[in-house]
């Protein structure tokens, strides 16, 4: 293709994981882009949260959010065209250069990572449903060496909404300590503890450091066929 500037800096690279910002909308729809020709960008159809496949009129300006080697850029650009192939995609036209992009979205991926909460004497352990630079969703069960099956004088009651936790994300390689405020807890049959959590004061670091595993995940995902 005939592109001037830097790949990845001046516009995203191909098989780059983006978020795509529709006007109206207020998360992120996750794509990838498949190919770059002369004045266009394809990528795929931008899912949702719920990865659902996202319907946007031709013509709709869009902003283009990916990770460059040190720090997020965004592009404006318009949807042009969808088309149907080997997978359905957008065609948008960039209708400006790249500039330093915002941190207006947190793309999650399910990922199944080993966490440690602890809130006073209560320590359980556990592993993500899936994951975000802005919190997690987790399925937490009784402290190792436990009895398998609670009595209902052995049982712990969980974290409550509201509640402060000290977490630790294994992330392989590396992790994340952090503090984390419940925010919902989902309803279960069973002993365990399933809650949804947002980070509280994660440095720009770290977040990127989640959000990075977050990317690796989401490709190993789609290499595999899951996505």
């Amino acid at each position: 293709m005939t592109r001037t500037g830097v790949a990845g800096t001046d516009y995203p690279e191909e098989r780059a994981i983006i978020d795509v910002l529709v006007a109206g909308r207020d998360s992120a729809l996750l794509s990838w882009v498949e190919r770059l020709e002369d004045h266009d960008i394809v990528v795929t159809v931008g899912q949702d949260r719920a990865q659902r496949r996202v319907r946007v009129d031709d013509g709709e300006r869009v902003e283009l959010i990916w990770r460059a080697p040190t720090e997020l850029r965004s592009m404006p650009a318009q949807l042009v065209a969808t088309e149907d192939g080997t997978e359905k995609c957008w065609r948008v036209r960039p209708t400006g250069p790249a500039v330093r992009g915002q941190r207006r979205s947190a793309v999650r991926a399910p990922l199944s990572l080993e966490v440690r909460a602890s809130a006073g004497s209560t320590r359980l352990t556990g592993t993500t449903v899936d994951i975000s630079e802005g919190g997690f969703r987790g399925l937490l069960g009784a402290p190792a060496g436990a009895a398998e099956t609670p009595t209902p004088e052995t049982a712990v009651a969980g974290p409550q909404v509201g509640e402060l936790l000290d977490v630790v994300v294994d992330l392989g390689p590396g992790q994340v300590d952090a503090k984390a405020e419940v925010i919902r807890r989902h309803e279960r049959e069973d002993d365990l503890h399933e809650l949804s959590a947002r980070f509280i004061g994660l440095p720009e670091r770290t977040q990127d450091q989640i959000r990075a595993r977050v990317f690796a995940g989401l490709r190993d995902l789609r290499q595999r066929g899951l996505l």
